[in-house]
Order: structure tokens, then C-alpha cells, then sequence
């Protein structure tokens, strides 16, 4: 038995001693993985909109407990700071997911922490709670609640304790935001204690970039209100609100209600950008877009003659206005400030398929906004080989196409931008931890309209506002300055198919002479009597165009509107 045992030993120690030291080295060694600092996101004037905070990882090694009292004793002390049960806790300790782990909170605030760590069982003064630890963490906080929450979108949190965007710019640039997340490698005895002077192997880690947006907290927040407001009374389905610079494609604000709250969001549908991933038929907005292919390929001026009566036929297929009225003699300005369909009917018969198709596209419609964005839709837009029955007409006063709210905002930011249309843009630029500031690329440019045709444009466009408070509807009207505008009121089919739901927009720039901003507005779906544009989402424009010419100090200029026949003789 001797002889045996001195083999066996000699096989060990001797023979295989490489094997066993190798095999104990790897025993005693741990890695440790070290989660990145999550870079914040900021708007354009300086407000934390997301960043991260310090927090633990409360865990039990149930193993290093002496039995069930002192494990219900754990738990009670516990119970306060964790702001759970004392059940709760001692069903996880008496089931842990392994021997001698289990988690008991994630995401507990610094202060909790340091309360925990302070905590002592009853009678004794050694240590703190036996079987009992704590690892070093990262949290998502938003310091202003839901604003901008559909903007920014959501984290969670993956095994190692990093952070994770899982919807819009947290989800969009979560390479940029994550950094690269560390390790450490270190000696521990049996007990899990670190070795001291045992081999320690760091690997650092590089935290993450900060994102500074282009938005502005104060008109992003004034449109929320604005949209949330408009919401509650219309009992709409929702409302969106888009905010732009036409000369650098920069969003001020891209809002929307009902909204989430990012730090605890309900479900993924929930946090959906509905300015961008939810789309409708824009109705009477599009219409500057079949204007503008008139002038510049359909040889008509803004003082061609039409005579429009309430209802016309055109290739065996009826078209009537929104609203009865006589037979009219108007100019394709008096067509497109009055907003007759009947009007536009005629106007795009001047226009080849081919060329209304090329117009439609060159205004960004049916194709990427090129935000990036998780969720987006490019649209609906077929080519005209696609075209069937009326749809060629019911295209020229925006029926049978879907666009998004940007898309909208982004056709009127390229007229008042004298038709040159930039890319929108929402991310500024991108701040590193050492504090060192990259601005992003400046937006490309293309020219889409010639610079005379949407002059002549915003010169119509400013005798809507005219229109409307002549029939009692003043949502245009904002003292001092002059305001270019479209209203628009969409048939939108239900679910089941029925075009029984209606969509309003308003879309208008400010100051008409020298455009600063643009302000698109969509509610979706109200109930009740109230469904037109001007009437529905009028209110929202005048509230988030004030709120934004004052945010900017753009001072007023009290021009003049310009005098432009809209009846033909």
C-alpha cells in the first residue's frame, strides 16, 4: 500500500507536476469583466438628455452562510435598503441559480451600496453580511424624463454588466456610446479573496463617446406639450411635430404623443419614432410638389387661368373638392392657396408621368430621409409603370402616396432653402472623455427646384395663412412675422380598408422673406366633427412656430405679404 501511495505520489509531483500546477493555476485564476462608461447624449444647447451613472450589483453566496437563521436574518436586514421582501430575498438565497451565486438586485444606486456594505447582523460587530457581496456596475439614467424619449430611444443591459442601445440614437450609435469594456485577471483562494501580491493582469477600459444632437431642449419640449395637448383634445391616435433649419437640414425637434418613458419602457412598440416610422397620405402639402413641376415643365405661370367648378371628370374618373362652392376662375396660385383637387386634377394634365415621378423623388419621397434610424420608412411611392386607374391624378393633391412626418417637413425646408434641398441631420457632433469635441460633416446639398420657382412658391404659400383667417381659422397669423404655409387633409383607410380615418397637417416656414425654420405638424386619426388641417393641427403649428421663433431670437420683421392674383378674369 506504501509502494502504491509513493507511485502515485512520484506520478503526481514528478510525471504529470506541470499538468496539476497548470491545472491550479487556472483554478486560482479569475477574470473580472470591467464594463465601459456609456458616453452621454446632449442637445444642442447643453441638456443631458441620457447618461450614466455608478451603480452595484447586489449578490449571496449562499455557502458562506451558517444555516437557515442566519440566512433569514440577511434578508431582513436586507429587505430595507433594497426595497424588496424579506421572502423575496430568502427565496432567492434557498434557490440560487448555482452553489454559490445568486443575484439579488442589479442597478442599486451608489448611497444603497455604501448602506448595504455598513450593515452588521444582530449582536455582532465583524464585517459586513456574511456571503454577501457587491460588483461594480453602470445605469441608463434620463435626467428629463420622457423628452425626447423617442428620440433617443432605450439600454438595456447585457451579461457582463455593459450597457446596450437597443432603440433609436441609444440603438444607432451604441458602438460609438459603448466605448470597449475591460477585464481584469487576478489570484483568489478557494474563498473567492484576491491573492495579495498574486499575479493581476489589467486589460483597461475605453469609454464610450459622447453625442451631441441638433435638437434644441426648449422647442422639443414646447412641442411635445403642444402635440400632447392637441392629443387629449382630438382623442387623435397621434401627433408629430418636426423642427428644421432649411440652409443646414439641422432637426431643432422631432416630437411626438403618446411618448414613453425611456428609463422604464413598457414595450418595443412603445418606443417606435412615429416621425419617422409611421406614414400617411400627405394630402394637400403635396401639392406644391405638382406646382412646381407645372412651372418649370408643364408651361404654365402662377397666373395661368382655370376655370374650377366643385367637380370634374377627368378619363372616366370623378374628383370634387373638400368643400361645395360654385364654379371658380382661379390662377395656380388661387388652385394651390385655395387647395382644390379639381384644381390640381387639371394643373398635372401638363405634366408627363414620367416627369410628375421624377419630381415626387427629387423631393426625397419614397427613398431614405438618411437619418439612420432604427424603425425608419422610406414610404410608399410606386413609378409610373405601377400607375393604375386615377392614381396619376390623385397623386398631383397627395392621395395614393405614404410619406413620413420628416420626409413632409424636408419637401418645405428645400423651398424655403431657395430649392436646394440639404440632408437632415440630427447629430452635431461627438465629444470624447478627454473632453475633445468632433463635429460631424456638414450636410450634402442638391439643387431640386430652381431658385425663381420657389420663390414663387413661398409667395403663394404666404396667401394661405390669408385664406384661412378670412374663413375664421388665424393659426398662420404670428405677429410681426410673415408665415408661408400649407394645410392638408388626407382620407386614410382603417383597418379595414374603409377610407374612413382622416390625417391633418400643417406645414409652414417663418420668416417668409428669409426662412429661418420650418415646422411640420401631422395629427392622425381625430374624432370628431374637426378633421381638417387648419382646423387640427393649425393650434400645434402656431404653438410650436412661436415657441421656436423666440427660442432662436429670430426678431420680427413685419413684412408685408406679397400681392399675388389668385382669380383669373
Amino acid at each position: 500500500m506504501l509502494s502504491l501511495f509513493a507511485g502515485r505520489l512520484v506520478q503526481m509531483q514528478g510525471m504529470d507536476g506541470a499538468k496539476y500546477r497548470t491545472l491550479a493555476y487556472h483554478q486560482r485564476m479569475q477574470t473580472v469583466q470591467l464594463p465601459a462608461v456609456r458616453g452621454s447624449i446632449t442637445s444642442a444647447d447643453g441638456t443631458i438628455l441620457a447618461a450614466t451613472v455608478q451603480t452595484d450589483l447586489v449578490f449571496a453566496d449562499p455557502k458562506l452562510m451558517s444555516g437557515a437563521g442566519e440566512q433569514a436574518q440577511i434578508a431582513a436586514a436586507l429587505a430595507g435598503p433594497l426595497a424588496m421582501t424579506q421572502a423575496q430575498i430568502l427565496g432567492l438565497i434557498q434557490h440560487p441559480t448555482s452553489p454559490q451565486y445568486v443575484v439579488l438586485k442589479r442597478s442599486v444606486p451608489a448611497a444603497t451600496a455604501a448602506q448595504i456594505n455598513d450593515l452588521r447582523l444582530p449582536g455582532s460587530h465583524a464585517g459586513p453580511l456574511p456571503g454577501i457581496g457587491m460588483t461594480q456596475t453602470y445605469s441608463r439614467v434620463y435626467p428629463n424624463g420622457q423628452l425626447a424619449a423617442s428620440l433617443l430611444g432605450f439600454t438595456n443591459t447585457d451579461n457582463a454588466g455593459n450597457l446596450k442601445g437597443v432603440a433609436g440614437i441609444e440603438d444607432a450609435y451604441n458602438t460609438l456610446l459603448s466605448g470597449r469594456p475591460g477585464s481584469e485577471e487576478l489570484q483568489t483562494t478557494s474563498s473567492g479573496q484576491p491573492i495579495p501580491l498574486g499575479e493581476d493582469k489589467l486589460t483597461p477600459t475605453v469609454p464610450g463617446r459622447s453625442v451631441k444632437l441638433t435638437i434644441m431642449s426648449g422647442i422639443q419640449y414646447s412641442a411635445e406639450q403642444a402635440c400632447k395637448q392637441r392629443v387629449i383634445l382630438s382623442h387623435a391616435a397621434y401627433c408629430t411635430a418636426v423642427v428644421m433649419q432649411p440652409h443646414t437640414g439641422q432637426i431643432l425637434a422631432m416630437a411626438q404623443y403618446p411618448t414613453f418613458s425611456p428609463a422604464d419602457p413598457t414595450s418595443l412598440k412603445s418606443t417606435q419614432d412615429d416621425a419617422i416610422a409611421n406614414v400617411f397620405a400627405p394630402g394637400s402639402t403635396a401639392k406644391v410638389i405638382t406646382v412646381a413641376a407645372a412651372l418649370e415643365h408643364g408651361g404654365q405661370t402662377l397666373m395661368s387661368p382655370y376655370t374650377v367648378p366643385y367637380q370634374i371628370n377627368v378619363d372616366g374618373f370623378p374628383f370634387h373638392d373638400a368643400e361645395s362652392h360654385p364654379t371658380e376662375h382661379l390662377t395656380i396660385a388661387g388652385i394651390l392657396a385655395n387647395s382644390s383637387n379639381v384644381g390640381m386634377v387639371q394643373v398635372v394634365q401638363h405634366v408627363s408621368p414620367q416627369e410628375q415621378y421624377k419630381y415626387l423623388r427629387a423631393f426625397g419621397l419614397g427613398q431614405s430621409t438618411g437619418l439612420n434610424l432604427p424603425g425608419g420608412s422610406d414610404g410608399l411611392l410606386s413609378p409610373p409603370s405601377k400607375w393604375w386607374g386615377d392614381e396619376r391624378y390623385t397623386l398631383a393633391f397627395g392621395q395614393g402616396i405614404a410619406v413620413n412626418a420628416l420626409q413632409m417637413a424636408d419637401v418645405y425646408a428645400t423651398i424655403a432653402n431657395g430649392g436646394v434641398k440639404v440632408q437632415p441631420s440630427i447629430v452635431a457632433g461627438t465629444t470624447s472623455a478627454s473632453g475633445q469635441f468632433v463635429p460631424s460633416p456638414a450636410s450634402s446639398k442638391r439643387r431640386v427646384i430652381k431658385a425663381t420657382t420657389a420663390r414663387e412658391l413661398i409667395g403663394v404659400l404666404q396667401q394661405v395663412p390669408m385664406v384661412d383667417a378670412e374663413a375664421g381659422i388665424p393659426w398662420g397669423d404670428i405677429a410681426g412675422y410673415p408665415i408661408a404655409a400649407k394645410t392638408g387633409t388626407a382620407q386614410e383607410p382603417n383597418a379595414a380598408g374603409c377610407l374612413c380615418e382622416y390625417g391633418s397637417s400643417y406645414i409652414g416656414m417663418a420668416p417668409a422673406n428669409n426662412p429661418q425654420v420650418v415646422v411640420a405638424i401631422n395629427v392622425q386619426d381625430p374624432k370628431g366633427s374637426a378633421y381638417f388641417g387648419d382646423e387640427v393641427a393649425g393650434p400645434v403649428f402656431y404653438q410650436v412656430m412661436r415657441s421656436a421663433l423666440q427660442t432662436l431670437k429670430i426678431p420680427p420683421n413685419y413684412i408685408q405679404r406679397p400681392d399675388v392674383r389668385l382669380t383669373a378674369p
